[in-house]
C-alpha cells in the first residue's frame, strides 16, 4: 500500500511543525511564568503583573497538551485517509460525522456488533461509541473494522479498542476462541464458569503463545492448524495491541484488539511525518490483509456432509451512542460501579462498629433500667444494619470482580 501524492506530505509536515512550535511555546510560558510571577511582589503593580504571569503559566500548562491532542485528532483523520488512498476495496468512515454510513457498516453482513456480545471476546455490553471505521470488500471478503468503546447498561466502558469482523463463505458449527496465553493460573481463572472447553493446539510450539477454547471439538481441529496459528501470531505482532483475541462464530471471523487505537502516539509530533507515516499505513494494511488470508484458508475447508445445514443466529441491533471519545475508563468504572458497594461496606462497618462498642459497654458496665431497652434496641438495629450493609456491599463487589475483564464467562452453554 502506498501513499497518494495528493495527501501532500509537505502540508502534513507543516501542520506538525506548527503544532510542535505552539506546544513548545505554551510549555515555555508555563515553565517560566510561574516562578517569575511568584518572585514579583512588593507593590500593587508588581502584584498585578505577578497574577498575569501566574495565569499565563496556568494557561500554558493547559494549552500544551491540548495542542498535541488536537494534532493527534487531526492526524488520525488524515492517516486513515492515507491508509485507504491506494486501495479501492477499502473505505474510511468517520464514526462521529458520517452517522448513516456508520450504522450501515456496523449492521451489515460483514459486521454484526451483537455477535461480539455472544463471542466470548468482550464483556457483556449494551451500547457502543464509534470513532473511525474501515470497511469494504478486500479480495472478495466483506469486512469492517471499528475503533470503538463498548458501554454497559450504566454507561461505563467495558472495552476500548478495535473490533474487526470478516465474513466467511459458510456458517460453521459451534464457537472457537483463540486468545493469548496467560499462564496456567490466568487461563484457569479466565474460563472459570464458562461453557467453553479448552481445545488442544495442533502444534506445541504455540502452547505458550495462545490458548484456545471451543464448543465444537471437530470444528476446533479444523481451525487450529499450524498455518492458522502462524497467521494469528503474525496478526498479533502487527497489531501491537494490549490484548488480542479472535473467535470463529457462525459465518464470521471476529477479532478484538483491546487497548488499540488509531490515533498516533503524542511523541510522534517530535518526528517528521515522512519517517513514520508509511509504517502506520502498512500496519493498518496488515490488520486487514492477514485476516483476509485466514478467511480464504477457512473458505477452502468446506463443511463436512456430517454437519447439518447451518444458519447464522439472528441477533438484535446494538444502539450506537455518538462517538467513541467518551469520558469513561477503568478507573471511572471502578469508582462508578464499585463506589456504592464500598460506601455500603464502610457505612455498615461504622454503624456496626458503634453497635458492637455499645454492646461491649452494656455487658461490662450495664445500662440503667429506664434506658436498658432503648440502648439495646439501638444496638440490635445497628448490628442488623451493619451485617446487611456489609454483606450486600461485598456481594456487589464480588459480582463486579467476577464480571471484570472475564468475557469467556458470558458464553452460555448451547440449548438441546
Amino acid at each position: 500500500m502506498t501513499l497518494d501524492p495528493a495527501l501532500e506530505l509537505d502540508a502534513l509536515e507543516r501542520r506538525r511543525r506548527l503544532s510542535l512550535r505552539a506546544a513548545i511555546i505554551a510549555l515555555a510560558v508555563a515553565i517560566v511564568g510561574w516562578p517569575v510571577g511568584m518572585a514579583m511582589n512588593g507593590s500593587d503593580r508588581a502584584d498585578t503583573l505577578s497574577g498575569v504571569f501566574i495565569l499565563a503559566s496556568i494557561a500554558g500548562l493547559i494549552a500544551a497538551p491540548w495542542i498535541v491532542r488536537a494534532w493527534q485528532s487531526f492526524m488520525r483523520r488524515r492517516m486513515m485517509a492515507a491508509a485507504v488512498s491506494g486501495r479501492t476495496d477499502i473505505r474510511h468512515i468517520d464514526g462521529e460525522h458520517q452517522r448513516v454510513d456508520r450504522e450501515q457498516a456496523l449492521s451489515s453482513d460483514a459486521f454484526n456488533l451483537a455477535a461480539f456480545r455472544d463471542s466470548g471476546l468482550v464483556e457483556t455490553f449494551e451500547s457502543a461509541g464509534v470513532n473511525h471505521i474501515l470497511a469494504g470488500d478486500a479480495q472478495g471478503v466483506p469486512f469492517a473494522a471499528a475503533e470503538i468503546s463498548l458501554l454497559d447498561a450504566k454507561g461505563y466502558r467495558t472495552f476500548g479498542g478495535v473490533l474487526a469482523s470478516f465474513r466467511l463463505a459458510h456458517p460453521r458449527p459451534g464457537l472457537t476462541i483463540v486468545t493469548r496465553d496467560h499462564g496456567f493460573l490466568g487461563n484457569l481463572v479466565a474460563r472459570a464458569g464458562s461453557a467453553v472447553e479448552r481445545l488442544p493446539l495442533e502444534d506445541p510450539t504455540f502452547e505458550g503463545v495462545f490458548e484456545a477454547y471451543g464448543t465444537d471439538q471437530v470444528w476446533g481441529r479444523v481451525v487450529l492448524t499450524t498455518t492458522m496459528l502462524e497467521r494469528l501470531k503474525a496478526l498479533d505482532e502487527v497489531a501491537q495491541a494490549h490484548g488480542f483475541a479472535c473467535a470463529f462464530l457462525d459465518d464470521h471471523l471476529l477479532i478484538a484488539f483491546r487497548g488499540m487505537h488509531w490515533r498516533c502516539p503524542p511523541w510522534r509530533i517530535l518526528k517528521p511525518v515522512d519517517t513514520w507515516l508509511q509504517g502506520y499505513v502498512a500496519r493498518l494494511a496488515g490488520i486487514v490483509d492477514l485476516p483476509v488470508a485466514i478467511v480464504h484458508t477457512l473458505n477452502l475447508a468446506v463443511p463436512s456432509n456430517e454437519w447439518p445445514a447451518l444458519a447464522p443466529a439472528a441477533r438484535a441491533a446494538i444502539p450506537l451512542d455518538g462517538s467513541g471519545e467518551v469520558f469513561t475508563s477503568a478507573i471511572w468504572r471502578v469508582v462508578g460501579e464499585g463506589g456504592r458497594p464500598l460506601a455500603d461496606v464502610a457505612s455498615g462497618a461504622l454503624f456496626g462498629g458503634v453497635a458492637l462498642f455499645g454492646a461491649w459497654y452494656g455487658i461490662k458496665q450495664g445500662y440503667s433500667d429506664n434506658l436498658f431497652w432503648y440502648f439495646w434496641g439501638l444496638i440490635a438495629a445497628g448490628l442488623v444494619y451493619g451485617g446487611f450493609a456489609i454483606s450486600g456491599g461485598l456481594r456487589e463487589l464480588a459480582q463486579l470482580a467476577w464480571r471484570w475483564d472475564a468475557p469467556l464467562r458470558s458464553v452460555k452453554r448451547p440449548q438441546g
